[in-house]
């Protein structure tokens, strides 16, 4: 299975904060849910997203102190992901390490923002403006479920902030073992 999700907004390198990464959460939501609406898994998607877990399918939804996760890619599933990045960023193609373009911390940014929190309070607002989502959709369990990350960086050529990207985000999700609980994703 292989499918594209775009984030829009500011990503930050070193120190980058917890609430950061949660606003990416927020912003991919939407699009994983989506995705879960759409074939193949649509046709699991009731089973997978049961919590409890009901009937031959494990359910991926993670409970952490009240909220609701619901990841794409899990151990449960035996799934792990392939991810590559277009990162259209300010800075011009070169400067990979000054003024913004830390690449490998911002990747680190983006990584963490793909996966469920590792604790549910992790960066999130004390009273959130808008209600979470119940369940969050989150692509990855946990980022050690990626085995391979490539980037390729281009300027982005319209007005923005230093920090600001539109990050095409390419996901393969793949295997370690074909079950009946994998077999339609």
């Amino acid at each position: 299975m292989e499918f594209r999700l775009i984030y829009e907004g500011p990503l930050h390198g070193q120190g980058a904060k917890s609430p950061h990464k949660w606003e990416i959460r927020r912003a991919l939501h939407p699009q994983l849910r989506r995705l879960w609406q759409e074939q193949p898994l649509k046709d699991v998607a009731a089973d997978l997203l049961a919590f409890p877990a009901r009937g031959a399918l494990p359910s991926v939804v993670v409970e952490k102190d009240g909220l609701r996760f619901a990841p794409l890619i899990t151990r449960r599933l035996h799934l792990y992901a392939e991810i590559s990045v277009l990162l259209f960023r300010q800075q011009p193609r070169g400067t990979l390490i000054t003024d913004g373009g830390d690449i490998d911390n911002r990747l680190k940014t983006l990584l963490d923002g793909l996966r469920i929190p590792r604790g549910s309070n992790e960066g999130r607002q004390e009273r959130p403006d808008v209600p979470d989502p119940d369940p969050f959709f989150c692509l990855l369990e946990d980022d050690s479920l990626v085995t391979k990350v490539t980037v390729e960086s281009e300027q982005l050529l319209r007005p923005a902030d230093p920090d600001e990207v539109l990050a095409v985000i390419s996901v393969h999700v793949k295997k370690t073992r074909l079950t009946p609980e994998n077999m339609a994703i």
